[in-house]
């Protein structure tokens, strides 16, 4: 748990640096107030506000499923709301050292990448323009907005700096890397539902009368695909039918049972010799590749990314944060309040924590499950 302290969430990340509109509105309006200093660089209310806001949006999110997030506890004695607050002071900071360290470097954006943000802004901007109060609550103005997205792009900069001049031992990280155990089959199929999903998406079965047009739709459409004929072709034909992709990992849960079991029988290019029936419908299933190494591609680079990103808060822990003094005014970080202060009060959820709730997954995994700054920027 104390790695979390280190590492700030992706969905910061994303929300700040592709320029993503924000999902919550403010309770607090936010100004000029003195928060925290990185050496000689003062960060405000204003400035804290854009990383609270992104945070509370993530806890607001697993807090409509679980209505005691953030009052759950996340370590022994530090409730959910605690430790998202502690996660937004450390990715402030961070990311205003990574700032100032690229500013040292010379780094600058380029014509091109600030028409990017302004477009970014913009777009954000159109949904906010409108409403009134959020403007009010937020303090955002399209000129700060853009500030802070070109703050964020330099610092994103000499991350991918440090970053590349990491090494990891990427051939032992694949080598630990079971091949088989991500081994995905790739799958087309045609298909007659014999349910559907009701205005409360709901799934519920189809009539008695609905299901036998169903199974005479697909019946007859076996015989085409034995005589040759294209599975667009026939799902084009006739309207109870419908055709797509379907590739999945065995045991993923991607597919049903018996669709992954009928699949899994299949050579390359061979289609299934009958109906395929599942709690959903019938199945006539082609296999297009029962070896493709798209999964197993996917998980290598995701365990090399993570090595990387490993790297990265060692070298920022040990190294970059140590050549910086950092002074926070707690007398007025203390009054902030995670899942208060950029939620307006009719929106907020707030339960008395039950020892079952406090066991959920979301709720342990949420600040520790992404690090520093993705390499989505690069």
């Amino acid at each position: 748990m104390k790695k979390s302290k280190k590492i700030i969430t992706r969905l910061l990340v994303m929300a700040l640096t592709a320029g993503m509109i924000f999902a919550a509105g403010c309770s607090k309006k936010t100004d000029s107030t003195l928060v925290v200093t990185v050496n000689d660089e003062k960060l405000t209310m204003q400035d804290m506000m854009y990383f609270i806001y992104a945070m509370e949006a993530q806890g607001q999110m697993y807090a409509q499923y679980y209505p005691t997030y953030w009052d759950m506890e996340y370590s022994e004695g530090v409730t959910m709301r605690d430790q998202m607050k502690t996660s937004v002071m450390d990715a402030a900071v961070m990311w205003d050292i990574l700032y100032q360290k690229s500013k040292e470097a010379g780094n600058t954006l380029t014509d091109e990448e600030k028409t990017s943000i302004e477009t970014d802004v913009e777009s954000l901007w159109t949904s906010l323009k409108d409403d009134e109060e959020r403007l009010k609550l937020t303090g955002f103005t399209k000129e700060n907005l853009i500030k802070a997205q070109e703050k964020l792009q330099l610092a994103d900069k000499y991350y991918q700096t440090v970053l590349d001049d990491l090494t990891v031992k990427e051939d032992e990280i694949k080598a630990g890397i079971d091949k088989e155990t991500y081994r995905q089959y790739d799958t087309e199929y045609l298909y007659a539902a014999t349910s559907k999903y009701n205005e409360s998406y709901q799934l519920e079965e189809l009539t008695d009368e609905e299901k036998a047009a169903a199974k005479d739709a697909i019946e007859q459409a076996l015989k085409d695909v034995q005589a040759g004929k294209a599975f667009a072709d026939i799902a084009k034909d006739n309207e109870a039918l419908s055709t797509t992709t379907l590739n999945f990992v065995k045991d993923d849960g991607t597919a049903e049972a018996e669709y992954q079991e009928a699949a899994m029988k299949l050579k390359n290019d061979e289609v299934t010799d009958g109906i395929i029936k599942t709690s959903k419908g019938y199945y006539i299933i082609k296999m297009t590749d029962n070896n493709s190494t798209e999964s197993y591609d996917a998980a290598v680079t995701e365990a090399i990314n993570n090595a990387k990103t490993e790297a990265f808060t060692d070298k920022y822990e040990n190294e970059i944060k140590k050549e910086y003094t950092i002074t926070v005014n707690d007398k007025v970080w203390d009054t902030v309040v995670m899942g208060q202060t950029t939620i307006p009060e009719a929106e907020r959820i707030t339960s008395t924590p039950t020892p079952e709730a406090t066991t959920t997954p979301e709720a342990t995994a949420t600040p520790e499950a992404t690090a520093t700054p993705t390499e989505s920027g690069k």
